[in-house]
């Protein structure tokens, strides 16, 4: 991998962005660019040209590749991008993608919708994790999802919430899965407020866009300096 870093940002909802992750990128000085694969968008360029991929979430399920094609097209890509060890964070949907690209099973939680702001625990195994390292052992961050995925096949798992034991997955060096929302402030739940209400609908979840953006201004404060250290981090690897 050269020195030059260049982000390729996988984009599901037109509402979502980097969010808290964007201050990394503007310090760095980064060059990025969005690609809405489910506005039929693809790559008319070499993957090597970018150094590292963000992929974000999203209100389908990884493994409605029947219903939504471009999900073929997003697997193939990433197939090719972990083979090219091209280092990639997949957030959420993200995540899930990435579980499914890497041989496991991902599918509709049995816990029901973890959605709000919860607590996440980080395992041993993140003590010497590139990206999670300094990371406090406990954190609060947003959630919304309710399918899940099994650990890949030679992935090391990295962290767990009360609901779901599986929240976060490293392949190799250069690939994390993340199933909470790190981007995630109230600005961002704002933008996506209709997608979120109608996840929370779908899901007979009482909670109100209200209640999660009071939470949101209450709790971004304290992420938001790890996202940033985060999202540091995966930026200054190459």
């Amino acid at each position: 991998m050269g020195t030059t870093a260049n982000l390729l940002i996988i984009r599901h909802e037109q509402c979502s962005s980097l969010g808290l992750l964007a201050k990394a990128v503007k310090e760095q000085e980064i060059p990025f660019r969005y690609l809405d694969t489910a506005k039929g968008e693809i790559l008319n360029e070499p993957l090597e040209n970018y150094s590292h991929i963000l992929i974000l979430g999203g209100a389908i399920s990884a493994y409605e590749d029947d219903d939504y094609p471009f999900l073929n097209y997003e697997f193939e890509l990433l197939e090719m991008a972990i083979a090219k060890q091209i280092l990639i964070v997949g957030i959420c949907l993200g995540s899930q993608i990435l579980a499914r690209v890497l041989g496991a099973n991902v599918y509709r939680g049995a816990a029901g919708r973890e959605a709000g702001w919860h607590e996440v625990q980080l395992l041993n195994s993140a003590q010497t994790d590139p990206l999670f390292h300094d990371f406090p052992t406990e954190f609060r961050v947003f959630q919304s999802h309710q399918d899940t995925f099994d650990i890949p096949p030679k992935c090391v798992r990295l962290a767990e919430s009360a609901r779901y034991p599986n929240q976060a997955f490293r392949y190799q060096d250069h690939v994390w899965a993340v199933q909470f929302h790190l981007e995630f402030d109230q600005h961002v739940l704002s933008d996506c407020a209709a997608v979120i209400e109608q996840e929370l609908r779908d899901s007979k979840i009482q909670d109100t866009i209200g209640q999660l953006l009071a939470e949101a201004k209450l709790h971004s404060p304290a992420i938001a300096p790890l996202s940033h250290l985060f999202m540091q981090q995966f930026l200054q690897r190459r």
